[in-house]
């Protein structure tokens, strides 16, 4: 009851007071204490998070900062990016560098915590989420004491070194990542820093999210699962050399917070060593906590030593999951049969309690996850786990032992790969629902709860089970249609959702222009617009599949993101102007998607559904897939003629006036360059609405001057995606923007 107050206290939602209220009413007329109880502990943790909150202020302002700087934590070199975290005068920063020179990128590389640097910089406030429900980079840092970024121009190695105690234990997890890469080949090394020293960046984007997809990703971490088999060996050991158990308890409770600390101090290794600290502090005292009180007394702790903590997703899967077994370990578990049948209990109330967790964060789950972890935790347990520690030690004093046992864990690792990648292809392993709003969310929490409840009364109710996957279904379905300018940057993308499911389509997926590094500059995961930004988007909306994709020209900024989204996304149907196809960019597109119908289209093509309808306008012609090539869309939506217009500059404008393009709403062609909306064409269209998608302070001055003129004369109502972020039309409702 504690603990479910706790998290109600931190929904942000205009829903969560009233619900407050109803309690307070139920509570006095029935007189219930436990209820009182819940109010009073909500009431107390709301209180206790706004003093947290009013008081998380920075003594800075955004301005240019000179001075010397000491490295605290998050220290990575990633090609020619630098990023840390630095405390100067006595407030956390976090830094960012571009790395000019190879040479530069191999002294940074040496760098560790404590030591001190020399800045010359400018404080800049960090970003918000630029498209709805997407990662908010501000409040990420504001709920680790952050509020700047520290934009470095030029920065100097001081030789005065620091570092505190625990800065002496992550150096020696630096060292430690540093010993692993160097000696592991490349091949299985991130097995190693992923077990061993928690970092999960040495994985490929590929193989990472196809474990991520199977739902097993969190075998790639270290959890609560590898915390205690290590303490248990390791207790076991310690047992086996004659050391009493009560010295032996002493050893771990020492060595616990170094591990934690050794292991990156993540939320889900800090429960579980606390969980164990505490277990063996009662067998210590013979005081006989149960594991219920346990993880409770921790959550507890956790948060009253780091209240932002509930907020992070490590936190919360780690504790949904833990708190779902031990409840489930009562009845539910001990009823099984056999170890086969307990573990798939185990692994479905693993999946049942992280899902949620796990649509709101990741606007997915994995179902599959049920199944495929009865194959890999034994795996992953008994042989890798293992197997990456032994190597790791045998490393420490013997490089020919090391190579032949290397060898064995290399083959078993690369065979366990081309497994995982024929389970890959497996088609639907992961439930698309987009993010729950609070409602449906709490709805899905009291289903899953009352399906436990009724399962450890022997009874597996099928009902309440199918109701779980209704409400995973409604939480992705659109009743009302949308139309939304996804902010992509210096790009353009726009997503059109028809009301009740009967259609998804998108015009154009944004891109990047690519500009080529030498290797050592290359990040090991780079930034992509539609891996990073437009498929997270989408997913966000319950979107697994789209209709049609309709690329309007073969531009970067316009279709560079069409590859990673073909990846993510399913595509029924790839539309695009007859000689699009003869631009490289497109061949190279195409070629990879052989599957996806492709249509190509010139003016004249129409399509409808319902009321909603769609016609091309131009080109008339075979072009070459440049601007004066781009397709134009006419619509009409929600009673409403839409004209998306691509990159159609002034001569294409004049090819249509003779078009029906009166529209209600415009997409301005060409980001609102100059040489595109001239007042012939604005005359002609007369728009109530004018969408400009462009970059935030891109290189290029979009949108002109002259085109914001036009507009303004004309009357039109301007929005622009980089002043406002994703904006969004609702049908029957009207725009709203991200950024207010």
């Amino acid at each position: 009851m504690i603990i479910l107050a706790i998290v109600f206290a931190t929904v942000t939602s205009s829903f969560v007071p009233i619900c407050i209220c109803l309690l307070s009413l139920i509570a006095i007329i029935k007189k219930s204490k436990i209820i009182l109880l819940f109010i009073l502990v909500y009431l107390l943790t709301y209180g206790f998070l706004f003093l947290v909150e009013k008081s998380n202020t920075s003594s800075f302002t955004a301005s240019e900062f000179d001075g010397n700087c000491q490295i605290t934590n998050d220290l990575k070199v990633d090609g020619d990016s630098f990023q840390a975290i630095v405390r100067c005068k006595k407030e956390k920063f976090q830094l960012r560098y571009k790395i000019t020179t190879e040479e530069e990128q191999h002294q940074l590389k040496k760098l560790q915590y404590g030591q001190i640097i020399a800045v010359s910089a400018a404080l800049e406030q960090p970003q918000v989420n630029r498209n709805q429900n997407q990662f908010n980079y501000q409040t990420f840092l504001k709920r680790k004491n952050i509020h700047y970024i520290l934009q470095v121009n030029a920065l100097s190695i001081s030789d005065k070194v620091s570092p505190s105690v625990l800065m002496r234990i992550q150096n020696m997890r630096l060292q430690t990542m540093t010993h692993l890469t160097e000696t592991i080949s490349p091949k299985i090394n991130p097995y190693f820093l992923a077990l061993i020293t928690g970092e999960k960046n040495g994985f490929s984007p590929e193989m990472y999210e196809t474990y991520q997809q199977m739902g097993v990703v969190h075998l790639l971490a270290i959890s609560g699962l590898h915390v205690n088999l290590l303490i248990g060996a390791i207790y076991f050991l310690l047992l086996k050399l004659g050391i009493t158990r009560e010295r032996a308890i002493i050893c771990l409770l020492i060595f616990l917070p170094f591990y934690v600390v050794l292991t990156g101090a993540n939320p889900p290794v800090i429960r579980a060593a606390t969980m164990t600290a505490l277990l063996l502090l009662s067998e210590k005292y013979a005081s006989k906590w149960s594991s219920f009180s346990v993880i409770c007394l921790s959550f507890i702790l956790f948060f009253l030593l780091q209240p932002y903590v509930i907020y992070e997703v490590g936190f919360q899967l780690s504790y949904a999951v833990s708190f779902g077994i031990i409840l489930s370990s009562r009845q539910i578990l001990t009823r099984q049969q056999n170890a086969f049948t307990k573990s798939l209990a185990i692994s479905f109330v693993s999946t049942m309690m992280s899902s949620v967790v796990m649509m709101y964060h990741f606007y997915s789950f994995s179902w599959v996850g049920i199944f495929f972890n009865l194959i890999y935790v034994p795996i992953f347990t008994i042989i890798i786990l293992p197997g990456c520690i032994s190597v790791f030690l045998v490393s420490l004093f013997s490089p020919t032992l090391t190579n032949i046992l290397e060898i064995v864990l290399t083959f078993f690792i690369q065979f366990v790969e081309s497994v995982t990648n024929i389970f890959a292809k497996i088609p639907h392993q992961t439930i698309v629902t987009g993010r729950p709003n609070t409602l449906v969310l709490l709805v899905i929490i009291v289903t899953i709860l009352f399906f436990f409840h009724q399962w450890q009364k022997k009874k597996f109710s099928i009902g309440i089970f199918i109701c779980f996957c209704l409400l995973c279904y409604l939480a992705s379905f659109n009743f009302s249609g949308k139309v939304s300018f996804i902010d992509v940057g210096q790009g353009d993308s726009i997503l059109i959702q028809l009301p009740y499911n009967k259609g998804n389509y998108l015009i154009d997926t944004g891109g990047q222009l690519p500009f080529e590094k030498e290797d050592w500059a290359k990040k090991r995961n780079p930034f992509t617009i539609g891996g990073s930004t437009l498929t997270p988007v989408l997913k966000s909306k319950g979107i697994s599949s789209l209709d049609k994709v309709i690329i309007t020209h073969s531009d970067a900024d316009h279709m560079e993101g069409l590859d990673d989204l073909e990846k993510n996304i399913s595509i029924k149907e790839l539309i695009f102007a007859q000689g699009a196809e003869n631009k490289a960019i497109m061949k190279e597109a195409l070629a990879v998607m052989p599957q996806v119908k492709q249509t190509i289209i010139l003016a004249g093509a129409k399509w409808q559904v319902g009321e909603n309808s769609f016609e091309c306008l131009y080109p008339v012609q075979k072009g070459e897939g440049g601007n004066d090539d781009s397709i134009v869309l006419k619509a009409i939506l929600d009673n409403k003629v839409w004209l998306f217009t691509g990159d159609l500059e002034e001569a294409g404008e004049k090819a249509i006036l003779n078009q029906p393009i009166k529209a209600d709403i415009l997409k301005v062609g060409h980001h609102g360059s100059k040489t595109s909306t001239s007042k012939e064409f604005i005359q002609k269209v007369k728009p109530t609405f004018a969408i400009i998608s462009c970059g935030l302070e891109n290189r290029f001055g979009h949108p002109h001057a002259e085109t914001l003129v036009t507009l303004e004369r004309a009357e039109t109502t301007i929005l622009r995606t980089d002043l406002q972020g994703e904006i969004i039309y609702t049908f029957g409702k009207g725009f709203e923007a991200t950024l207010k």
